[in-house]
């Protein structure tokens, strides 16, 4: 009696691995949207961290924020954050630090130096300014505290806001769209932490326009800069 052999054909095969193709095609998308969802969750988890260890600061310090010198916020608030790896964007990769710190210039600019920039910029390079009262971050909802750094800046620790006169860090270091959208890097937007101690993810631009949520004073605040 003779015994059949059964198997695939080529075009059988063909077929399946046809569809095999068109599934993994779809699910593609859907696991990239998975992993983008996951790394924003990551970096706003990591932000919210960031600033409760600044609040903690804050307390211990007798209600101020730490004095903007050379000694950063990295090294400054370390004591209240367990793990370096907070200061990683997954987005990033690799161990460089994501984030950046509001500086708070512009009150100083407005409130030391009665806007005498010669003796500002001589603070600046010098010295450096004393630690800021709380109580002068009169809009905490509103008052960046940390944003997201963009990847290959200059890696500066914090974001200064300088007179328009002198530009800004803004625009080399702040990344407005690290979390995008779409191919176009005005899409998305990024995590911000604020003074009250919330995290929001705002869209592009809306950091700064049409109010500089960076800054503490209404001559800062109510010029507002474009996101580049």
């Amino acid at each position: 009696m003779k015994t059949s052999k059964t198997g695939f054909t080529l075009i059988e095969l063909l077929v399946v691995i046809s569809i095999i193709a068109i599934l993994a095609a779809l699910l593609l998308p859907a696991l990239s949207s998975a992993k983008a969802k996951a790394q924003r969750a990551k970096c706003q988890s990591n932000e919210r961290q960031l600033q409760l260890a600044l609040q903690m600061y804050v307390d211990e310090l007798g209600n101020r924020i730490p004095a903007r010198t050379d000694l950063s916020w990295v090294t400054e608030l370390r004591p209240h954050y367990a793990n370096p790896s907070l200061l990683v964007c997954p987005v990033d990769g690799g161990t460089n630090r994501g984030y950046v710190m509001n500086g708070f210039l512009d009150y100083f600019v407005v409130n030391m130096f009665s806007g005498d920039l010669n003796q500002f910029i001589a603070a600046y390079k010098g010295d450096g300014f004393p630690s800021l009262p709380e109580a002068s971050v009169v809009l905490p909802s509103d008052t960046i505290t940390f944003g997201e750094q963009r990847h290959g800046s200059k890696k500066d620790a914090y974001m200064d806001l300088w007179p328009s006169q002198h530009g800004s860090d803004l625009v080399e270091d702040v990344d407005h769209a690290k979390h995008r959208s779409g191919s176009s890097g005005r899409s998305g937007g990024s995590n911000h932490a604020f003074m009250d101690g919330s995290v929001r993810f705002l869209k592009y631009g809306t950091a700064v326009n049409p109010n500089n949520l960076w800054a503490v004073t209404d001559e800062f605040r109510n010029v507002p800069v474009s996101a580049p």
